[in-house]
């Protein structure tokens, strides 16, 4: 390969994805998604406060297909955020440097976002709440 062709800094295609990168990556798109998600929580507050036709036409488009598969998308970033934030606490208190302890408590925190949305939708559902 000569030097024209050969890409000027490393890319995705040089590294295999790791935990870390994976669980970084993931932290930051919950976020971003949980930033979207107080806009749609700050517009239905003023539904609310409108009341009416506002509140229903927003309560309609949460309660559709869509609104509760991003409801639901909302409980994972809010319990994966929770989850990183401890995750991040402790290594504030120095606790989890180790590479298999990252790594570990990585998925740890993935599983049991994953879990606990499950679970709470799962709620959700037996008890019919729309």
């Amino acid at each position: 390969m000569s030097q024209g062709q050969r890409p000027l800094s490393p890319h995705l295609e040089v590294y295999r994805p790791l935990t870390g990168s994976f669980t970084s990556i993931l932290h930051r798109a919950t976020n971003a998604a949980l930033l979207g998600g107080m806009f749609v929580l700050a517009a239905w507050l003023g539904s609310v406060a409108a009341g009416g036709e506002v509140y229903q036409f927003v309560n309609g488009l949460l309660a559709s297909f869509v609104g509760r598969v991003a409801l639901f998308g909302w409980t994972f970033c809010a319990f994966y955020s929770a989850a990183q934030w401890l995750r991040h606490f402790c290594w504030d208190l120095g606790y989890g440097f180790e590479i298999e302890t990252a790594k570990r408590t990585g998925l740890i925190a993935v599983v049991c976002s994953a879990l606990l949305t499950l679970a709470v939708w799962s709620l959700v559902i037996m008890r019919g709440v729309s």
